[in-house]
């Protein structure tokens, strides 16, 4: 499985800010998941805390290895 995070792609539509991550299986199946805030940091770091919490991110990730 790979993981595909980029706060680059954190955008804002209306009046909050979504952070997106893709991940992609051996099998050719993918599934996307997002993170709302008011802010785009505060978007990504829910989005940081949701991997984490589902063992997609290990706890001691920093923002430079992802």
């Amino acid at each position: 499985m790979e993981l595909y995070v980029n706060n680059k792609w954190t955008e804002c539509y209306g009046h909050c800010y979504i952070a997106e991550a893709i991940v992609w299986s051996e099998n050719g199946n993918h599934a996307s998941i997002y993170a709302t805030g008011a802010t785009a940091e505060e978007a990504d770091a829910k989005l940081m805390g949701a991997l984490r919490e589902t063992k997609l991110l290990p706890e001691t990730a920093t923002r430079e290895e992802q």
